[in-house]
């Protein structure tokens, strides 16, 4: 197999451990699939996306020096693909999907150290964190239920978002990732899962919700809000659309 080829498959499997590429996943699914399952797919990988902040910020191992300042230990792309896919994985009962996921976590690890973006080390340790923030997930999931589960998140994510305000600064990602933890969170908690009765209505629920994601996209384009905390608050809105234009397609005629 030539360099080049190897070369387009890795850049080509690095897109699903991008967040622009797994969000609209969550989207979709949600809708057409099961709702829970990947809002909270989505709840670790954006919990996950805030911590390794503050562990890339706690080892400080310097990135390759081609690609500029920052932190490489642990890899976030790695730690939050992981942690999404992974799961997923742990969450299907399906066989098959269980080894395609292990097979595109695989991929993706082997994709960056490739691209030369991560070493070995950086991608082990992303997922040795990704296990151990499952097993403890499935151990409060299993003792106290999944809503401790969200209650913890949000204090955790709170929590660390200040201890980043004090040893560096809270990034845009960060304040992205909460948001998009909060709603998804609060939503969850205060919904019940629903799966709507024919293919028509979802794909109705899909179209109102691109349209008012959107929307608001294009509103706080328009506020221009220079203040990270205010202009992601955005994100905070994509699971209650996304919640609310399931539960419209469900009470209409489609």
């Amino acid at each position: 197999m030539s360099d080049t080829l190897v070369d387009s498959l890795a850049h080509f499997c690095l897109k699903f451990g991008h967040i622009t590429f797994i969000l609209p996943i969550v989207v979709v699914c949600m809708i057409f699939h099961k709702r829970d399952i990947y809002a909270k797919a989505a709840c670790f990988l954006l919990w996950v996306m805030i911590f390794n902040t503050l562990l890339k910020y706690s080892f400080k191992v310097p990135l390759f020096p081609h690609l500029g300042p920052g932190y490489a230990f642990p890899s976030g792309h790695m730690h939050a693909a992981s942690a999404f896919y992974g799961y997923i994985l742990y969450k299907t009962d399906n066989k098959i999907v269980k080894i395609g996921l292990a097979a595109l976590i695989c991929c993706l690890g082997f994709s960056l150290i490739h691209c030369h973006f991560h070493d070995l080390i950086d991608i082990l340790g992303a997922v040795g964190f990704t296990m151990a923030e499952l097993l403890i997930y499935h151990v409060i999931s299993v003792n106290f239920g999944d809503k401790v589960v969200g209650i913890v998140s949000i204090i955790s994510a709170v929590a660390i978002m200040f201890t980043l305000s004090i040893i560096h600064k809270v990034e845009f990602h960060v304040w992205l990732a909460f948001y998009a933890l909060a709603g998804m969170e609060t939503a969850l908690f205060i919904t019940q899962e629903r799966r709507l009765s024919s293919i028509s209505k979802k794909w109705f629920a899909l179209i109102l919700s691109v349209i008012m994601i959107a929307g608001v996209y294009y509103l706080f384009k328009a506020l221009a809000f220079d203040k990270f905390y205010l202009s992601e608050i955005r994100f905070a809105l994509v699971p209650f659309i996304i919640v609310f234009a399931m539960q419209l397609s469900e009470r209409i005629k489609v």
